[in-house]
């Protein structure tokens, strides 16, 4: 079977396919696209003229997905009709962006403020429109002033969304952009021995705020380097991603392509959330949706039942018989974990039911819970787990029931708090393996005051990451 059959589809998010270099076979590039799995891309254009030429080939070739904007390097004498003709090409309809536009401060064929100008218009034009805004940035060599002024550009427009594209700036910038409500792209330069910058800025960009492109015809990655880049080879860029984030081929595609979906509003087939998911090497079951709690640091708390571009979202839960048919043969993977974006404990009967079953074929099993199933079943529920769950994961979260209690709140608010301690305390006493963690950047939580309480409880200690779900 072709490798890439197997794998989710990807999307190269910033491709120039109108470009003269793919004149003579265009139409295979575009077929060797497919062939590696890569369904869409969104097609970049710099100039009035090529957005026209952008929209007539996304027009004649489905999975293509059309720009309109002026590129800061090409900038025409008559700027203010050129932006003109852009807005009134965005407005007749059928493009997904705004760009490519920006700052290009390495080049002086156009000047800084003629560029900060038609910059700003293609910010206002995708306000206008609600549509996200593609960003070029380029500075001279030891200078961020092109990456300040985005910045501070960006952080002028109230509902401005878009994408910062091709990011070779550093963590500190990307962060800021980050605030903004945009995403951060990277292209092939991250494969390249000399991309050390980009790839230490890109572990420091949430894989969930990522897209990956080719910037085709250019920058072709590592081991294509050297010549013309086309888009079937994004999936090089992902596989570089992949690695360095510690995640699957699988895991990358699958997250960059809901996350360049939803920043372009690209069509995807509608399906239902999952009764299992795979992350890394290890098979999540999606027990419920349902929880007691309301966390505030919880997607689910804002309506977002998305982990690592999976979609958790289901009309009702999974039965036993769809959760064992999702697993598979469960020795494939490392570990069996019981963690949907629901309390698994609140259907504690279906855990031990499909844990019973992975033990009898020699799997390894995990729970994620919040600590509360005796309150959840009103017993006494630590021992039913022996034998059945290898480790017990807590949410702790925080040092106190104060602090506990505004970032955690439940069912059993004034204090879930006490109670999850003495469910801890009684799983330790059962002899489960119990791991305590709790979220680094929450606010007013003690972090080594949590790893002490762990500790005084018996269990092993783990801080977390805010904001990294899965």
């Amino acid at each position: 079977m072709d490798p890439a059959a197997t794998l989710p589809p990807l999307i190269d998010s910033h491709c120039h396919l109108t470009w003269p270099s793919f004149d003579e076979d265009r139409d295979e590039v575009i077929a060797r696209m497919k062939d590696e799995g890569v369904e869409q891309a969104v097609v970049i254009s710099t100039t009035v003229e090529d957005a026209r030429a952008v929209r007539a080939l996304c027009e004649a070739n489905p999975g293509l997905y059309p720009t309109a904007g002026i590129h800061p390097n090409d900038l025409p004498p008559a700027l203010d009709e050129g932006l003109d003709e852009i807005e009134a090409l965005i407005r007749s309809g059928g493009f997904v962006a705004v760009g490519e536009t920006g700052l290009d401060y390495y080049r002086d064929n156009t000047e800084a403020p003629d560029q900060q100008r038609a910059f700003r218009r293609h910010c206002r034009i995708a306000v206008e429109n609600d549509l996200p805004v593609i960003v070029h940035i380029r500075d001279r060599e030891g200078s961020w002033d092109a990456y300040d002024d985005v910045a501070t550009i960006i952080e002028e427009f109230e509902g401005l969304r878009g994408v910062i594209h091709c990011y070779t700036g550093d963590p500190e910038h990307a962060r800021r952009y980050l605030q903004s409500d945009f995403v951060i792209s990277f292209s092939g330069i991250i494969t390249f021995p000399k991309g050390g910058n980009v790839r230490e800025s890109a572990l420091a960009v949430p894989i969930e705020r990522m897209l990956v492109e080719t910037d085709a015809p250019f920058l072709a990655p590592v081991p294509r380097r050297g010549k013309r880049n086309e888009p079937a080879y994004v999936v090089h860029t992902a596989r570089a991603v992949a690695e360095l984030k510690e995640l699957s081929e699988a895991d990358v595609r699958r997250i960059t392509t809901r996350n360049t979906r939803r920043l372009f509003r690209l069509p995807a087939e509608e399906t239902i959330g999952p009764p299992t998911y795979v992350i890394r090497n290890a098979v999540y079951v999606n027990v419920t949706n349902a929880c007691d709690a309301k966390c505030t640091f919880c997607p689910r708390t804002h309506d977002d039942f998305e982990v690592k571009g999976y979609d958790l979202r289901r009309p009702r839960d999974p039965t036993f018989e769809q959760i064992i048919e999702g697993i598979g043969d469960p020795t494939g993977y490392d570990e069996v974990v019981f963690c949907g974006f629901g309390e698994p404990t609140l259907r504690l009967d279906m855990v031990k039911k499909v844990a019973r079953w992975a033990k009898e074929r020699g799997a390894a099993t995990r729970l994620n819970t919040n600590g509360h199933a005796d309150l959840i079943n009103r017993r006494a529920t630590a021992a039913e787990l022996v034998g059945l769950i290898d480790v017990v994961s807590v949410s702790l979260n925080a040092q106190d029931r104060e602090t506990f209690e505004r970032h955690c709140p439940s069912a059993f608010s004034p204090d879930g708090y006490t109670p999850m301690l003495d469910w801890i305390r009684s799983a330790v006493e059962a002899g489960l393996d119990v791991v305590c963690t709790a979220l680094e950047g929450l606010e007013g939580v003690d972090m080594a005051a949590c790893e002490a309480i762990t500790l005084e409880l018996g269990a092993r200690w783990r801080g977390r990451t805010l904001n990294e779900v899965g």
